[in-house]
């Protein structure tokens, strides 16, 4: 993705023709260009027209070329974005800061507020730019709809999520731009709106659903949208968080679990704890200040692992999709050929297994000798970082070489071990956010209970039921291929694939996820070799 730029200049108004991306590995040529050519100028104009993809990185070097006029009495305009950098500057209120000029369109512009500053982690950073490819869709909501037993008590459950959004700093999060470096980036101190008990009619109640789905404006504004619901036929909690903010074991694990407690104890109680909140501001500051020494051999590590990487032989073979299949690019199917129970007193878990059949289906369909997968987890390793509400997700990269001839027990256990390596160097995963270097794997999640789609979860004496998840309009992680393994409470599983319809007709995964049951039948008996289960069963399409 290069950057072209041509220079015109007219008396002391410069116009500079940008086409192609504004991102971080083409901002420094615009950086040289602009402060070079802009120097005595007293109008800057920026054709936008060529543009087709603005990254935070592009954004921060508009601010930054912003101030340089200013600091000469000069101006900067932007002319002609495209709908898809549009997008980007509308979802960032960018039009606060940049003077853009839209057909039927004059944005107002205010001055920024003074604040304390934090800076974005880096899987903050990559989940934000990899939004900005599609600025208005859904990708990024992370949420449920949720049916309340008739007898939760809806008032005392809104005293309970006050309790928690008033105790964590996370929900007072925004994303600003910071007045000196331009740098897209994050403060705490936000307000949060108290939550009431709302009581809709059924039409009503079906039009905010509907609201609910839109994305989320990013700049200076609330981050979660939470509503109490109660119908005349039911009651419900809809609750939903940009991702940037708070990942699934965050949704599940804390904050639920930290209402539930609200709501059977109080938010007084001894039970509940009057231990102060983590603050998820200080983990970022302490991240921030590692020093590089710490981190260069990480960094090394994850260059090595992703060395040589071809999404031709770490995908499934692409078919170019099939237009008869619509915008559908999201299937579930029941794995019926295992249980939970098998797991016991093995040497491997769960995620480790199936993290391995999705590596071994990617192989036998591709041809390929080796394997590189995304596999995702929670980011919480050490007590402290249990405790912490927010976005705590890292997303590894692993790779397994397939020439040496092994049995099926050796390779889950020797996986197992390159999964807890990998995590020892979790810290120097920036340089692989950053610089988008496992942007073409797929992405495998193993998702438990009442985490999955079909999950319950406890609220006093009576249980709550994920009726509806967001649906996301592309898939949120953009690796063109998501893997999503649940295990529900009943010990049962099954594989949700989220894919690129323009890379992936749906026979396609339905071939990938006959392949996958295949490779989770085989594996169950460990003695046999890998040579076996990865070229028994049909050849790949």
């Amino acid at each position: 993705m290069d950057l072209e730029i041509k220079k015109e200049v007219n008396g002391t108004t410069l116009t500079m023709s940008l086409s192609g991306a504004l991102n971080k590995i083409t901002v420094s040529v615009f950086d040289k260009e602009f402060s070079a050519a802009s120097t005595g100028m007293k109008n800057v104009i920026l054709d936008f027209s060529g543009v087709f993809y603005m990254s935070s990185a592009g954004l921060r070097s508009l601010l930054q070329a912003s101030k340089q006029m200013e600091q000469q009495d000069g101006t900067l305009t932007v002319f002609h974005p495209q709908p898809s950098v549009m997008d980007v500057f509308e979802m960032t209120n960018f039009m606060r800061f940049i003077h853009i000029v839209r057909e039927g369109e004059e944005p107002e512009v205010e001055a920024p507020a003074t604040l304390e500053y934090y800076p974005l982690r880096p899987i903050q950073r990559w989940m934000t730019d990899t939004h900005f490819k599609k600025a208005k869709s859904t990708m990024m909501n992370t949420g449920a709809l949720v049916r309340l037993d008739p007898a939760v008590d809806l008032e005392r459950l809104a005293d309970a999520v006050n309790g928690v959004l008033s105790a964590y700093d996370i929900f007072r999060c925004r994303l600003v731009f910071h007045p000196e470096t331009g740098e897209l980036c994050q403060r705490f101190d936000g307000e949060v709106a108290k939550i009431y008990v709302e009581s809709l009619s059924e039409e009503a109640f079906e039009k905010r659903r509907q609201e609910l789905r839109q994305p989320y404006g990013l700049i200076d504004r609330p981050l979660h949208r939470i509503h109490i619901i109660k119908t005349p036929s039911s009651q419900h909690l809809y609750m939903d968080f940009y991702h940037i903010i708070m990942d699934g074991a965050a949704i599940v694990l804390l904050f639920w679990r930290e209402v539930e407690k609200r709501y059977v104890h109080g938010n007084d109680s001894p039970k509940t704890g009057k231990r102060q909140a983590a603050s998820y501001a200080e983990y970022i500051l302490e991240e921030s200040r590692i020093g590089e020494d710490e981190l260069k051999d990480a960094r090394t590590y994850w260059l090595d692992m992703l060395k040589g990487f071809d999404k031709k032989l770490h995908l499934p073979p692409m078919d170019g999709g099939n237009p008869a299949d619509g915008v559908e690019h999201e299937m579930e199917t029941p794995i019926h050929n295992i249980e939970k129970s098998f797991f016991k007193d093995k040497k491997y878990s769960e995620n480790t297994f199936f993290m391995a059949a999705a590596m071994l289906a990617i192989t036998s369909l591709s041809g390929g000798k080796e394997s590189i997968l995304s596999w995702v987890h929670n980011g919480r390793v050490t007590s402290a970082e249990r405790r912490l509400m927010g976005l705590m997700l890292d997303q590894f990269p692993i790779r397994w070489d397939f020439d040496r001839d092994i049995s099926v027990d050796e390779f889950l256990q020797g996986l197992e071990a390159r999964t807890v390596e990998g995590m020892k160097y979790r810290k120097g995963m920036d340089v692989v956010y950053e610089e988008g270097l496992e942007q073409d794997c797929a992405c495998f999640i193993l998702q438990k209970g009442s985490m999955g789609r079909r999950g319950v979860a406890k609220l006093g004496d009576t249980q709550v039921v994920i009726e509806e998840m967001p649906a996301n309009e592309i898939s949120a992680a953009e690796n063109t291929l998501d893997i999503e393994l649940n295990a529900h409470d009943d010990g049962t599983y099954s594989l949700v694939l989220d894919y690129d319809p323009s890379c992936y007709s749906r026979h396609a995964m339905e071939e990938f996820t006959r392949r996958f049951d295949e490779m989770t039948r085989k594996m169950q008996e460990g003695s046999k070799m890998l040579s076996e289960v990865r070229n028994g069963g049909t050849q790949a399409v």
